[in-house]
């Protein structure tokens, strides 16, 4: 698909909307405005590594259908939050800031229901979208003092804004990573809706902000050892994990 486009009602045509209406009519509101905010995490993610979002990555890397994620981005587009240039999908310059209150809320929220509420680590970003239209400024500010300004999410993305946000200059890829000690630094926007491979990082301990350690690789598959015992990761989950190398 090539779009060449910055305005919001050919943004609209293009991705396939009809009057505003998302392609699946009978889609849940909430649901496209938390698919909504994944698709900015993203955004924020590759702009923070200066790199392009073709439209197919975030049809790819989002947890739903293509036509889904379409309505998601046109509904970016039409609130001038994103735009649409050749194949790639950007933030605005005014949509930038709406782009990391809503990242921020959204990972502060994860944050609260990981830390006090109790709740599994594998299973808080499901219940996230449930709990983050509640917060307001009030409340994030709340949040920000009764944990103390923390500086990623419980997957260990950044929490933009934030004093406390942990540099690694030499973070890579699992997938990458040499053979030997590391630190489990965080997982992409791209399984922390993989409730599978959520699980068995929790299980094995190699979770963000733990020691690990990289043991073998073998037809893509990596076997570490985390704080609890040793996996054998696929390859899928050894692309989107990344550790500092100790």
């Amino acid at each position: 698909m090539s779009v060449m486009t910055e305005h919001p009602e050919q943004a609209a045509a293009v991705l396939g909307l009809v009057g505003g209406a998302p392609v699946d009519s009978g889609a849940r509101r909430d649901d496209l405005e938390h698919l909504a905010t994944e698709a900015l995490e993203i955004l924020l993610e590759n702009e923070e590594a200066r790199l392009a979002t073709p439209s197919d990555e975030l049809e790819r890397r989002l947890p739903a259908d293509a036509d889904q994620v379409r309505a998601a981005v046109a509904l970016l587009v039409g609130r001038g939050i994103a735009r649409l240039r050749d194949t790639s999908v950007q933030l605005t310059d005014d949509g930038r800031a709406e782009a990391v209150r809503r990242v921020r809320r959204h990972r502060l929220t994860a944050r609260l229901l990981h830390d006090v509420i109790g709740i599994a680590w594998w299973k808080v970003h499901g219940l996230t979208s449930r709990w983050e239209a509640l917060v307001d400024d009030e409340v994030e500010a709340r949040i920000v003092d009764l944990l103390d300004d923390p500086g990623t999410c419980p997957h260990g993305n950044p929490i933009p804004g934030s004093a406390n946000q942990p540099h690694f200059p030499d973070a890579m890829l699992l997938d990458d990573a040499p053979i030997g000690p590391c630190r489990v630094v965080r997982v992409t926007q791209t399984i922390v809706d993989d409730d599978e491979a959520l699980q068995l990082l929790e299980l094995c301990g190699f979770l963000p902000g733990r020691e690990g350690e990289i043991k073998a690789r073998r037809d893509g598959w990596v076997e570490v050892a985390g704080t609890v015992r040793d996996a054998a990761l696929p390859p899928h989950m050894a692309r989107h994990v990344i550790v500092a190398p100790r």
